[in-house]
Formats: C-alpha cells, sequence, structure tokens
C-alpha cells in the first residue's frame, strides 16, 4: 500500500531490529500506516463514485467497505497500543507515563477518533446492525466522517512519514481529493438529485399480503431516468416527505420500466412514453417499510437518488440470460426482462417465493416471457433443508439442477435479486457448472 511503502521508502526499516521497543514501534507505524490507507479505500467504496458503482455495483461496494471496517478498527487498535508500548520502551518509562508524555491537542484528536471509529465498527458487526433501527444505524455511521477529520492533523505533526517533503504533499493531496470526492458525491449530489426529482405518488395498488406497488410521476421522473446509468432494473434511495416518513431512505428497485403517466396496471408491457411514470414494490420486511405501506397516499411528494446497481445492459457479456428472483426481490427481474436485450429462446426467468402470494407481479411477468420468447419456472413453497435439493429450490424440488431449467450456463449472464442465503447458494451451483464468475450479477437486501 502506498503509505506503507512511502515509509520503507524514506528508511522505515532501518533500526527496526536495533532492539524490542524499536521493533514494536516499527510495528505499530506498519498497522497505522495500513489502517489509514484501509480507511480511504473504505471511503471511496462508499463515496457512491459511477465509475466504482458501474464496474463493481453498489452492492459488492459496500460489502468490501464493510470487509475492511473490521479490519481497519483492528488495525488502528494495534497502531495505538504497539506505538504506546514501543516508545515506553525505549524511553524506559511506565506507558500510563508515556501517555502521559504524548499527550496534547493532535493526540487527543486521534484517541477520540479510535473511540469513535470503535463504536462505528462495532454498530456495523451484523449481529447489532440488525438490533439498530435504519435511522439509528445511520446516524452513528455519520461519526466516520467525525473521526477520519478527527485523525488527520496527528498523521502530518506526530509521524516523520508525512511531517516534511513530497510524502507530505502527496499525502495532503490523496486525502483533499478524497475528500472532495466524498463531499460531491454525498453530499452535493444527493441535494441536487432531492431538489430536482421531485415526484409524487400517483397510485398506490396492493399486490401481496404486506406487499405494495407505488406509482410516482412528476418532472424528477425524466432526470432520475435521464442518468447515463440508468436502467429499468436497478434502485434507487426514495424518501418520502410525510411527517414520521421522511427520515428514512428506502432502497427500492424500479419494478417496471418507465411509462407512461396510464396506471401501469392499464398498459401492455413494453408500451407508453418513457420517463415518466415509475414504480417501486415494497414489502414490508421491517419498521421503516411497514410504516411505509400503512401510511403511503396518492399525492405524496417524494424525491430520489441514484440510481444504482448493476441490473442494466452495461454488465452483461454473453448472449444468454438467466434472471432470478425471490420474493419482493422479483420487483427487479420484472423490469429488466422488460428491456433486456435477448433474442427468444435466450433467457430465463426463475420466480421463487414462499407462495404465490410472496411472488409479486406474476401475471405481468407472463405476459413479458411469453411476448418476449423467455422460459419462465415458477417455483413456490418455502425453501428445503434437505441435501438432495439446493438451498436456494423449495422442498418440492428434490434433486433440481439449475442447469435443468437454464441449459447450458456457458455463455450466459444470471441475474440474481433476493436474500443473501439463497442468492449465494445460486451462485455457487451456477459457477460449478460453468458459469464463468464475472457474468454473476447480484442484487441483495442489506443496509
Amino acid at each position: 500500500m502506498l503509505p506503507i511503502a512511502t515509509w520503507i521508502s524514506q528508511g522505515g526499516m532501518a533500526g527496526m531490529l536495533a532492539s524490542p521497543g524499536a521493533l514494536i514501534t516499527a510495528l505499530g507505524i506498519v498497522a497505522g500506516l495500513g489502517a489509514t490507507g484501509s480507511v480511504i479505500l473504505m471511503l471511496w467504496l462508499a463515496a457512491r463514485v459511477p465509475f466504482i458503482e458501474h464496474t463493481v455495483g453498489l452492492d459488492k461496494a459496500l460489502a468490501a467497505h464493510r470487509d475492511l471496517g473490521e479490519a481497519t478498527v483492528v488495525g488502528l487498535v494495534m497502531h495505538g497500543a504497539l506505538l504506546i508500548v514501543g516508545y515506553a520502551l525505549l524511553d524506559g518509562v511506565s506507558w500510563p507515563a508515556e501517555i502521559g508524555a504524548l499527550w496534547s491537542g493532535d493526540f487527543a484528536l486521534a484517541v477520540a477518533s479510535l473511540l469513535l471509529l470503535g463504536v462505528v465498527g462495532v454498530t456495523s458487526m451484523w449481529a447489532v446492525r440488525k438490533k439498530l433501527p435504519h435511522e439509528a444505524w445511520w446516524l452513528i455511521h455519520l461519526l466516520t466522517y467525525v473521526a477520519v477529520l478527527a485523525a488527520l492533523p496527528h498523521q502530518f505533526s506526530m509521524g516523520g512519514t508525512f511531517a516534511s517533503g513530497w510524502p507530505r504533499a502527496t499525502w495532503m493531496a490523496l486525502w483533499g481529493v478524497t475528500l472532495a470526492v466524498l463531499c460531491w458525491y454525498r453530499l452535493f449530489i444527493p441535494l441536487r438529485q432531492a431538489w430536482l426529482r421531485r415526484l409524487t405518488v400517483t397510485q398506490v395498488r396492493a399486490e401481496a399480503p404486506g406487499v405494495v406497488s407505488i406509482e410516482m410521476t412528476g418532472p424528477g421522473a425524466a432526470d432520475f431516468m435521464a442518468d447515463h446509468r440508468a436502467g429499468a432494473g436497478q434502485f434507487g434511495q426514495w424518501r418520502f416527505l410525510a411527517p414520521g416518513l421522511w427520515t428514512h431512505s428506502h432502497p427500492l428497485s424500479l419494478s417496471a420500466a418507465p411509462h407512461g403517466q396510464t396506471p401501469l396496471a392499464q398498459t401492455q408491457p413494453g408500451q407508453g412514453a418513457p420517463g415518466q411514470l415509475l414504480r417501486v414494490t415494497v414489502k414490508a420486511r421491517g419498521r421503516g417499510t411497514a410504516q411505509l405501506i400503512r401510511r403511503v397516499r396518492p399525492g405524496m411528494h417524494v424525491t430520489v437518488q441514484g440510481p444504482y446497481g448493476v441490473f442494466t445492459e452495461a454488465s452483461r457479456s454473453e448472449p444468454d440470460l438467466v434472471l432470478v428472483g425471490f420474493g419482493v426481490g422479483i420487483a427487479p427481474i420484472r423490469a429488466f426482462l422488460e428491456t433486456a436485450t435477448f433474442a427468444p429462446g435466450h433467457a430465463t426467468v426463475i420466480l421463487r417465493g414462499s407462495s404465490l402470494a410472496d411472488m409479486p407481479h406474476l401475471a405481468e411477468i407472463d405476459a413479458i416471457a411469453r411476448r418476449r420468447g423467455a422460459r419462465l419456472y415458477v417455483l413456490p413453497g418455502h425453501r428445503s433443508r434437505s441435501i438432495a435439493a439446493p438451498a436456494w429450490a423449495p422442498e418440492s424440488a428434490r434433486g433440481i439442477r439449475l442447469v435443468d431449467l437454464t441449459g447450458p450456463l456457458q455463455h450466459a449472464d444470471l441475474y440474481i435479486c433476493g436474500p443473501k442465503p439463497a442468492a449465494q447458494s445460486l451462485e455457487n451451483e451456477a459457477i460449478a457448472h460453468g458459469l464463468p464468475v464475472t457474468a454473476v450479477h447480484r442484487e441483495e437486501f442489506d443496509w
């Protein structure tokens, strides 16, 4: 990594074996430099830079961001602990005395930064995150930016690596670009989109118990779909501007390609003027979505950020297409099927849910599949717990293989939307049957 390479180029390894204190100090410096480089990478992965989102997908970028977070916190703790012990050995004093000697404004800010990042790291653990309301988790996560800013001064004042010369100028430039990118994509662009993408709910329709479709129109619809990354199967961060709802943004996929202002229930698939009416499908999966379903009404104002996700033609590299949706994850499958490019007979659609009632838009998908020449398989039933059936399939599908439904996978792109365990099981099986790893495109329900 760049920070460690800079340290080595400045002779950082010289004398590190001279004494235990020197070795421990060197290890502490390396841990801190590695963790700091990891922080910068995490910020870029979470910045929603179009190039990163388009190349690896927002879900994979955020997954890598979360994975790096745990290692980063461990590295920063090791950095602080090793340096204090190493400095104490070199100075011949106790470590409490060493802390007292080091204590200054920049050192205090670094300690505060470490404590803040520890709080963020603990609340980002899956078991803890799932017990927190999304709004509380989001507010705590904002502490990351405070922690980063608090840690910056000591990197230049307390360490020799970036104290002067070209390393200091390079490190300052890298941090400057990183902070500028964050401000642009996480502050300016969302505020601009909130202003331009003003929508109004025109219709709310029940699709199944606990599942509704929300149709919206307005000048913001055209701006949303005009984005150079826009695709019918992507998702946005939707904020419904009503008391009790506006504080929570919902990651919801489009469940139909944009149509004219005629309600989608009254249009034929693929017809209508694009960019005027948008539809999302929502399932009550938690307190926030349950409250949204209960309270959303026609006339309610909405803003949207995005689009995000890998459900676009730009992700494809093969002529065959396999689309698999689980439960409400069927929504983006329906939208992408409507607009994807494929020859008749070269697309397979697999829909999963605990029951037919748990699968929204079945009639619409059936009509589109028939019109476009795609094979459609509907597999209702609870997930199998038998070793005779794959984990993504229902109990009734003992012995079924993915290739039994799709045919050979060597020249196919696989799009999956659903919960992680089922999606991972399906991906593993597809790769085992010859699907290239690069041809797997997943959207998962997580935050």
